[in-house]
């Protein structure tokens, strides 16, 4: 397990659920851990990770079988070995339309999760093994979670045992799972075109994507196989955060109070 809890210069898939936190964690792996990226995009489009040679982006449904086998193919032929997968929920961009869309939405997360498991696995093992991270939505989950873990250990040792793995290449306990809980951001939605931020002095509590991926990553690299993430800074954090905010405040209260000659109170 030591050897692959280093991100350092690692070869890591980024599936795109949300596709601002997905394109935040590429960045935060190629600039701050060195890392060769392929990142999977369902329909991509054009962006600056294009641009970038450390990544390379693939377009795949992972809740549809032969797609996911595809991409198993070129990543083989176009990728160093895979040492991590960090795989997020896909938005179902019609749920909201559905009778259920909480149920589509958990099957299509399954489904691409099993389809995942399936296509990729056997190149991890051939490799000597690796980590898959799911990052999902509330810590609320963690106990049905835990509850699957072992089917999910089982599916790992079945795709194992089917797919003609050499006796040499790793042992299906080579693969470990694990899952980041994201509390207070919602990996479900839909992205929409972002509103320009407003001029006012205002303190926001949540964390940007950037900062949210910084996050995520330390608890891919720690041995937890269950970690939670606030998507929200604490007091501390904001406090820290806006020191130069709050001094901006505190001297225009100051020279308001000179202009208009308001004795200042000292307790």
């Amino acid at each position: 397990m030591s050897s692959r809890k280093t991100l350092y210069k690692q070869s890591v898939l980024v599936t795109n659920g949300n596709k601002p936190l997905s394109e935040a964690l590429c960045e935060e792996l190629v600039e701050t851990h060195h890392c060769q990226v392929a990142y999977v995009s369902t329909g991509a489009q054009l962006t600056e990770l294009h641009l970038n040679r450390a990544v390379k982006v693939f377009d795949c449904n992972f809740t549809q079988r032969q797609r996911v086998e595809k991409l198993a193919t070129y990543l083989n032929e176009q990728c160093d070995r895979i040492n991590f997968i960090i795989h997020q929920v896909a938005p179902i961009e019609n749920a909201a339309e559905e009778e259920e869309p909480f149920v589509s939405q958990s099957s299509g997360d399954i489904l691409g999760f099993v389809n995942m498991l399936t296509g990729l696995v056997p190149a991890m093992l051939r490799n000597g093994g690796g980590r898959i991270v799911s990052i999902k939505n509330t810590f609320s989950g963690a106990k049905a979670l835990h509850d699957t873990q072992s089917e999910y250990h089982d599916l790992v040792k079945s795709i194992s045992r089917s797919s003609q793995v050499s006796p040499c290449a790793g042992d299906p306990e080579s693969i470990h799972l694990s899952t980041i809980f994201c509390d207070q951001y919602d990996l479900t939605r839909v992205p929409t075109r972002s509103t320009p931020a407003s001029t006012n002095l205002t303190f926001n509590l949540n964390l940007t994507e950037r900062e949210l991926a910084q996050r995520i990553l330390r608890g891919v690299e720690s041995d937890q196989r269950i970690v939670q993430v606030s998507a929200r800074r604490n007091l501390l954090e904001l406090c820290s955060n806006n020191l130069t905010q709050l001094a901006a405040i505190g001297l225009g209260k100051l020279q308001l109070r000179k202009a208009q000659k308001i004795p200042i109170k000292i307790q």
